[in-house]
C-alpha cells in the first residue's frame, strides 16, 4: 500500500498472454512482452471509490474490465480507496487471442491493491476468474512464465508458473479480423468422446515436459488438440492451413486463445517461420500483421520492446 501522495504517476504493467497451448484448453497459459500499461494521473481523496479511465486509442470493446475488475476487488474486501483518474495505454490487440481482457483485469486488481495493500495472488485469481470465467489468461498476466492453472469447485484457483526457455521462440500472426471470446466458446462442442479427452491429456502432459526439459523435438505432436480447434477453424483465417504447415524450421503451431492470432514456434529458423506465415495469408489474401514475441519470465519487469510487427 502506498500513501496518497506517493502514487502519483506511478504505473502499472501488466503482460497479454498466449492460451490453451493446443490441448491445454482453459489451463496452459504464456505471458508474452505486449504489455498494457495504467498510469495514475490524478488521486482524490475526496471522491472514494471513484475510477476513470482515459483510454489512448480507440474505445475499449465490450466494456471496461479494468474498472470492472476494480470494483469487484472493493466489494471483495470491503476496504474504500480514494478517487482515482488513469490513463491506459495497450500493444496488445483486442479480440485477437492475446489476452487483452485478462490483462485488463489483472491490471484493475492491482490498481485496487496498489490503493489498499497486498493481497495474495490466489485471492485475485479467484477474482479474477469470476470476472473472466477462466484463469489461464489472468494467471500468466499475474504470475507471468509458461502457467498451469486448475480451478477448485469452491471457487479458488491454484496457479503456477514456470519460465519459458528462452530457444524456443514464437512467431504470431494476427490476420485483421476480430473474433469475440463469447462466438468462440459458444461454438464449442457441449461433450467430447474419452478417446479425445485421452488425446488431449497425453499431449498437454506431453508439452508441459517438453518445456520443462527444453526439448522441442516433439512440439509438433505436443501441440495437437481434439477440442477447441477444429471447432474454431470456420471463425479464424488460416488456421486448418497453418497447422498443417511442415517445414525443418517449424517446431510446431497453435491457435492462441479463442483467435483469430496463430502462434508458430520455432528455433534459428524464425526467418523462414516468419515467411511462411506471411506467405500463408498472401495466398488465402487475408491481412495479417506477423510479431516476433518473447516470453513474459516470471518475476521480470516489462520489456522496453512490445514485439516486433513484420508486417
Amino acid at each position: 500500500m502506498h500513501r496518497i501522495d506517493d502514487v502519483q504517476g506511478l504505473e502499472i504493467v501488466v503482460p497479454g498472454s498466449i492460451s490453451n497451448l493446443g490441448p491445454g484448453f482453459d489451463a496452459l497459459s504464456l505471458a508474452v512482452q505486449l504489455y498494457l500499461r495504467v498510469r495514475i494521473v490524478n488521486v482524490d481523496a475526496e471522491a472514494p471509490d471513484t475510477l476513470h479511465c482515459d483510454f489512448a486509442g480507440r474505445p475499449v470493446p465490450g466494456g471496461n474490465r479494468i474498472e470492472a475488475a476494480y470494483r469487484l476487488a472493493r466489494g471483495a474486501a470491503g476496504v474504500s480507496a480514494p478517487g482515482l483518474r488513469v490513463e491506459v495505454r495497450s500493444d496488445i490487440p483486442v479480440r485477437a487471442g492475446l489476452g487483452s481482457s485478462g490483462a485488463a483485469t489483472v491490471a484493475g486488481l492491482r490498481l485496487y491493491e496498489m490503493m489498499t495493500g497486498p493481497r495474495p495472488a490466489d485471492e485475485w485469481l479467484r477474482l479474477a476468474c469470476r470476472l473472466e470465467g477462466h484463469p489461464d489468461n489472468a494467471a500468466a498476466a499475474l504470475l507471468g512464465g509458461l502457467t498451469v492453472s486448475c480451478e477448485h469447485g469452491d471457487g479458488r484457483v491454484t496457479a503456477r508458473s514456470s519460465a519459458w526457455p528462452s530457444e524456443i521462440r514464437l512467431v504470431v500472426a494476427t490476420p485483421h479480423v476480430e473474433v469475440a471470446t463469447d462466438l468462440a466458446r459458444s461454438v464449442l462442442p457441449a461433450a467430447i468422446s474419452l478417446e479425445d479427452a485421452v488425446f488431449n491429456l497425453q499431449r498437454a502432459l506431453l508439452l508441459v515436459q517438453l518445456i520443462g526439459s527444453g526439448q522441442p523435438q516433439d512440439l509438433r505432436e505436443a501441440l495437437r488438440d481434439r477440442w477447441h480447434q477444429p471447432a474454431r477453424a470456420a471463425l479464424v483465417p488460416g488456421l486448418a492451413e497453418a497447422l498443417a504447415l511442415d517445414d525443418p524450421a517449424l517446431f510446431g503451431v497453435c491457435l492462441s486463445g479463442s483467435g483469430p492470432s496463430i502462434v508458430a514456434f520455432t528455433g534459428e529458423g524464425e526467418p523462414v517461420v516468419i515467411d511462411l506465415l506471411k506467405n500463408l495469408y498472401d495466398r488465402i489474401g487475408v491481412a495479417c500483421t506477423v510479431r516476433t514475441l518473447a516470453a513474459h519470465q516470471p518475476g521480470a519487469p516489462a520489456s522496453a520492446s512490445s514485439g516486433s510487427p513484420c508486417i
